[in-house]
C-alpha cells in the first residue's frame, strides 16, 4: 500500500466519515436524551472534576511505529498499576505484536494488515464484527494524526472514548474525552496524558524495563558469529518507511562507516548492522562496502526477531543509531545510546537514559516532521543532519565512553 496516498485518503475521506458519525450520533442523543459525542467544537469537559469510569476492559489502538509502542509501555503499565484486574487488548499492525506480547501488559493483540488496499478492507472488515462483541468499557486511541483509529474506537461502543484532539487535524469529533496535544512534553509522557480521565496517570512517564536473560544474549551472539568476550556496537542506519522525497532522518551511511571503522581500531568492536527491508539492507551494504575493516562488521538485517533485536541491543556496548524504533528498543534494555537528530526533535522523542547522547544541531528550521504535519516535509536538503560531523560524534562518544577514550586525535576527517 501506498502509506503516503493512504495518509491523504485518511485525512479527507476520514473527515467526512468522523463528521457524518458525529451527526448521527448526536441526532440520535438529541432523541433518546443521551449522548455519546460531545457537541462538535468542545475542548472541555461540562465539569472539570468529571472523570472517566475505571476502566476495566480496554482497547489500545496504535497502528505505525515499534518506537511509538516503545513509548506507549509506560501508559500501558500505568493502568495495570491503577488496578491489576484492568485487561487491556492492543489494535496494531503485525510487526509490533511481538513487543506487545514480550512487555506482559497486554491480554489480546489485534491486528490490521496494510501490505495491499485489499488486504487492508479485508482485514478491517472482519474486526468490526469482533470489536462490537469484545464490550470495551474503554477505548485508549493512541494515534496523534490518523483518523481511522478514532472511527474504529467509536465503532467498538465504548462508553470511554479517549484520544487526541490534534490542532488542525479535527480528529476528537467521536471520542467522549478529547487529550489536547501539544508538542510540549516527551512523547511518552504525552502518550501518558492518555490516563489522566480515568486518574490512572503517572507523570512524569516511568521507564518500562525488559528483562532480557543470559541465554539469550548468549544465543544471539553465537547466531551472528561473535565471541562472549568481544565488545559489540550495534548500528542502525535507516529509519524504516520514508514518506518524503529524500530521507530526512538519516544520517549518511558513509559517516556510520567512518565511526564504525574507528570503533574496531580503538575499542576491538564486532560493529553490528542492524535493519529491515531491501531498503534498509542495501544501505548496510553500502556502509559495509566503505569500510576500512569490514571483517569486524556484519550485516543483521531481517536475520532477527524483534525479541532477537532486544537481545542483540542488550549484549551491546552501546548502541548507533537514527531517531528510529532501534533507538527507543534500546532504552528498554536500558543500554546507552548515540542518536542523530535533525528533523525531528529530541526533546519530543530523545532517548531518556542517563547515559545516552544526543547529537542534534536545532536549525530554526527543525524540527520540519510533526504531527500537525502528518510527518511528511517538503525540505530536501537536510542540513540539520549533514552538520553533524564525524570527529564530534568520535569526540562525544570518547567523552562518554572513556574505555574508547584515545590519546590520537580522531582519524576519521569530517566527512
Amino acid at each position: 500500500m501506498n502509506l503516503r496516498l493512504a495518509r491523504y485518503v485518511d485525512r479527507w475521506v476520514g473527515l467526512a466519515i468522523c463528521f457524518v458519525l458525529w451527526l448521527v450520533a448526536r441526532a440520535r442523543g438529541a432523541l433518546t436524551g443521551r449522548h455519546t459525542v460531545p457537541p462538535l467544537l468542545a475542548t472541555t469537559p461540562d465539569d472539570p472534576a468529571d472523570r472517566a469510569a475505571p476502566p476495566r476492559r480496554v482497547l489500545a489502538i496504535k497502528f505505525y511505529g515499534l518506537g511509538n509502542i516503545a513509548m506507549i509501555l509506560p501508559t500501558l503499565q500505568a493502568l495495570r498499576q491503577g488496578d491489576p484486574n484492568t485487561r487491556v487488548d492492543f489494535l496494531t499492525l503485525p510487526g509490533n505484536v511481538s513487543l506487545l506480547r514480550r512487555s506482559g501488559l497486554v491480554g489480546d493483540v489485534l491486528t490490521v494488515e496494510v501490505s495491499s488496499f485489499g488486504a487492508f478492507l479485508r482485514s478491517a472488515l472482519g474486526l468490526a464484527s469482533g470489536l462490537r462483541r469484545a464490550r470495551y468499557d474503554t477505548v485508549l486511541d493512541f494515534e496523534q494524526f490518523m483518523k481511522l483509529s478514532g472511527i474504529l474506537a467509536f465503532w467498538t461502543g465504548a462508553a470511554s472514548r479517549v484520544g487526541f484532539n490534534t490542532e488542525g487535524q479535527a480528529r476528537g469529533w467521536l471520542y467522549t474525552h478529547r487529550v489536547a496535544y501539544a508538542d510540549t512534553d516527551h512523547m511518552a509522557d504525552i502518550f501518558m496524558r492518555t490516563a489522566l480521565p480515568s486518574s490512572r496517570a503517572i507523570l512524569p512517564a516511568p521507564r518500562v524495563r525488559l528483562a532480557v536473560d543470559v541465554a539469550e544474549r548468549a544465543d544471539i551472539l553465537a547466531k551472528l558469529g561473535i565471541g562472549a568476550d568481544e565488545p559489540v556496537v550495534a548500528m542502525h542506519v535507516g529509519t524504516g518507511p520514508n514518506y518524503d522525497k529524500i530521507a530526512l532522518k538519516r544520517w549518511d551511511v558513509d559517516r556510520f562507516a567512518a565511526v564504525a571503522d574507528e570503533l574496531v581500531s580503538r575499542l576491538g568492536a564486532r560493529i553490528v548492522f542492524t535493519g529491515v527491508g531491501a531498503e534498509e539492507a542495501s544501505l548496510v551494504d553500502e556502509a559495509l562496502g566503505v569500510m576500512r575493516h569490514p571483517e569486524r562488521a556484519l550485516s543483521a538485517c531481517d536475520r532477527l526477531s524483534v525479541v532477537e533485536l532486544l537481545a542483540l541491543l542488550d549484549a551491546s556496548r552501546f548502541v548507533v543509531s537514527n531517531d528510529t524504533s532501534v533507538m527507543h528498543l534500546t532504552g528498554l534494555v536500558d543500554t546507552p545510546v548515540v542518536a542523530f537528530f535533525g528533523a525531528t526533535e529530541p526533546r519530543l522523542y530523545g532517548p531518556r537514559g542517563d547515559h545516552d547522547l544526543v547529537f542534534y544541531k536545532s536549525l530554526f528550521c527543525s524540527p520540519c516532521l510533526s504531527n500537525y504535519n502528518l510527518k511528511m516535509s517538503r525540505c530536501v536538503n537536510p542540513v540539520c543532519m549533514r552538520a553533524i560531523t564525524v570527529d564530534e560524534v568520535l569526540r562525544g562518544i570518547a567523552a562518554r565512553f572513556p574505555e574508547i577514550a584515545d590519546a590520537a586525535a580522531p582519524r576519521a576527517a569530517s566527512l
